[in-house]
């Protein structure tokens, strides 16, 4: 649901410089408010006991992988958009992520102010696609 305040937004990757880059940005620049989680498996944990209105997850992670996790997201009945955030080619992973229940891709590469721009812009067009169902 797009709302006047702040989204919720929960970023999840396993390398805190990446973590605390995105969540310093989205919450300076683009006014977003997130919680960041180290892996998949800590993210499922935060999820029940927080409102999110979107996920952002990076693909390549020990443990749990970010097209596993929006599997399973699914599967446990959570409906909150995600956006997948990695650094693996387009062609690679696009199709799973989609199908996993990712609504947008984005290519993460070193955290260039466009690049951030254009995750940004995702979260919001998830969330807005979310709140048309």
């Amino acid at each position: 649901m797009i709302r006047n305040e702040r989204l919720q937004v929960l970023l999840v990757d396993d390398d805190p410089e990446v973590l605390e880059r995105t969540k310093e940005w989205f919450e300076g620049k683009e006014a977003f408010f997130c919680t960041t989680a180290p892996s998949a498996i800590v993210a499922l944990d935060l999820l029940p006991a927080g409102k999110f209105d979107a996920v952002v997850s990076d693909c390549q992670m020990p443990g749990m992988d970010g097209v596993t996790f929006f599997k399973t997201l699914r599967a446990q009945g959570f409906q909150v958009p995600g956006v997948l955030y990695t650094g693996m080619g387009r062609d690679s992973v696009l199709e799973d992520a989609l199908a996993a229940g990712a609504s947008f891709y984005v290519r993460k590469g070193v955290g260039t102010r466009a690049e951030l721009v254009e995750l940004a812009h995702a979260v919001r067009a998830a969330v807005a696609l979310a709140s048309l169902r």
